[in-house]
């Protein structure tokens, strides 16, 4: 069976950065808007170690597939506590 595949972290963290900033501009015409102080996240990871002299670490983030199944005993679990800013202070989620 092929591994599941799987996306970096820093990758996960920007689509994250890119879906507050459409909560952001979606909410300028609201009533009602909100203070994001933490976003925390948690993740199903693999840790891979590349087979050659000059290789790392390659930690990626476990995708869902329909039908698919991880190895438990092959994952672990991260969590990763974003706190997100802007140049004006704590990201507002309002006009």
């Amino acid at each position: 069976m092929e591994p599941p595949p799987f996306v970096g972290l820093a990758e996960v963290i920007e689509q994250i950065r890119g879906e507050l900033e459409v909560a952001r501009a979606a909410a300028e015409d609201e009533r009602i808007g909100f203070d994001v102080d933490r976003v925390s996240l948690e993740f199903t990871v693999q840790v891979h170690r590349a087979g050659t002299a000059g290789g790392g670490l390659r930690i990626g983030v476990v995708t869902a597939e329909v039908g698919g199944s991880v190895d438990r005993g092959t994952t672990h679990r991260v969590q990763v506590e974003l706190k997100p800013h802007t140049d004006g202070g704590p990201l507002k989620v309002s006009r």
